[in-house]
């Protein structure tokens, strides 16, 4: 949002309503302001104005669920501000841009009454400019947020974000490499479980997959001739009831039990996971415990801990920016012009805001995970994700196949319901494009 974007380029992610205002003239002054406070931003992260501010400009530029972000990063501000404020014999007190402390009149026992009472004064009114701020900013949440009958979810198409950067838009030729070593690294990894599947060995030779670009030719009619249209093509000739994929997954979420070890279900009326540990690792310690997540979001839980997992990743791997991710730049949206989806402060905003939080990222100073970069993350996610009863998963290697009403491959969930296998359901001529079903 730091940079000039054209108008034309403009897609609100709000659902039109009648009686709408055409804002389609101030839309250069409204960029311009946008692009303005995200800079303010990044000099003073910890200004609660300066959040507030942006997200008016964008509920202005109809994008209620960023607004409903920067103005929940507001009242966040506020409200820690307000608590240090409030606290019996503090020292300490707000500096003017409410983004640093500073040592308060009155600490000293020796200082006059008088200064007391100026400061008293003064940390009164910074209190009630808080607090008033606070009330303004969730106002204008709710504003962006309100629909029957729960004023915590709000409405949004997805679209494409106009300021996303042109490395986070297509997948690069370093990406179809690595995505093409992978393919070749599980044809070897995973030989004897193939062998053992079918009672054939495999070639020694290439793997059964390879991905390349035009997948439907270049120059084919309806939009699907750009290079970033990707496909998985058989690299050598394939037998039908091959098994010519193994993929497991560590980007996956599982909707119960939660943290309480004797529970039988999940809390909030999911069914319940069997493995009573999920969704934590083996490797993971206390501190990167994930469980309070399925707590907090009930039968949501296998999304939201899906698009966490991601994240984490990202973190984990210290990539300058999670959409630059293999796991994540692999992963194309759909954006569906009539579809409207409803999303969740809690869910969408609140909480992989705190999972941040709990993996060491400052959410008010690292502009590589603000709210549109959670956003454009869930829709690469639904369009390229698969679920059980209980779990939902993204497949690295999987989700680089595209749908068919004819497929030639069928899948096939593993028992620990993170690994796909994937078979070739009839004889497949080398260099076909292999499809799943739609």
């Amino acid at each position: 949002m730091d940079h000039a974007f054209s108008a034309r380029d403009w897609q609100p992610t709000k659902p039109p309503e009648p009686g709408e205002e055409d804002i389609s003239s101030k839309l250069p002054g409204l960029i311009s302001l946008l692009n303005h406070q995200t800079r303010c931003i990044y000099d003073k992260p910890y200004q609660p104005r300066f959040w507030y501010d942006r997200a008016k400009t964008l509920t202005a530029l109809r994008y209620p669920e960023l607004a409903a972000g920067d103005a929940q990063k507001a009242i966040k501000l506020c409200s820690d501000a307000l608590d240090r404020l409030s606290e019996d014999g503090n020292p300490w007190r707000l500096g003017h841009a409410a983004g640093f402390w500073m040592r308060g009149g009155g600490y000293d026992d020796n200082d006059d009454d008088d200064d007391d009472v100026v400061v008293a004064t003064r940390d009164d009114q910074l209190e009630q400019r808080l607090a008033n701020l606070q009330s303004e900013a969730f106002e204008l949440q709710i504003r962006n947020l309100y629909y029957y009958p729960n004023y915590f979810e709000g409405r949004v198409r997805s679209r494409l974000y106009p300021w996303m950067r042109e490395e986070h838009r297509a997948r690069s030729d370093e990406l179809i490499r690595r995505v093409n070593r992978e393919f070749a690294r599980f044809s070897r990894v995973r030989r004897e479980e193939i062998k053992a599947c079918n009672g054939a060995s495999p070639d020694e030779g290439a793997p059964f997959c390879v991905l390349r670009r035009y997948a439907f030719g270049n120059g084919a009619r309806d939009g699907q001739d750009g290079s970033d249209v990707l496909g998985v093509f058989a690299a050598k000739d394939i037998p039908k009831g091959t098994p010519i994929l193994v993929d497991p997954s560590e980007t996956w979420g599982c909707i119960g039990p939660g943290s309480k070890r004797r529970s039988t279900g999940n809390p909030h009326d999911g069914r319940g996971c069997t493995d009573p540990i999920h969704p934590n690792l083996p490797s993971e310690n206390t501190s990167q415990d994930l469980r309070w997540i399925r707590e907090r979001t009930g039968s949501a839980a296998a999304d939201v801990l899906l698009r966490c997992r991601f994240l984490i990743h990202s973190i984990r791997d210290q990539v300058p920016h999670p959409l630059s991710h293999p796991l994540i730049a692999r992963l194309t949206p759909t954006y569906r012009q009539e579809k409207t989806n409803l999303f969740s402060l809690d869910h969408d905003i609140v909480v992989p805001n705190e999972c941040l939080q709990q993996f060491g990222i400052d959410i008010f100073a690292d502009p590589a995970y603000d709210t549109w970069v959670l956003f454009t993350l869930a829709a690469r996610i639904e369009n390229n994700s698969w679920s059980d009863p209980v779990h939902k998963c993204v497949s690295p290697l999987f989700s680089l196949f595209n749908h068919s009403c004819a497929p030639n491959v069928d899948w096939t969930i593993g028992r620990d319901h993170t690994t796909l296998w994937v078979r070739s359901s009839r004889e497949v001529a080398r260099g076909e494009q292999l499809f799943v079903v739609s």
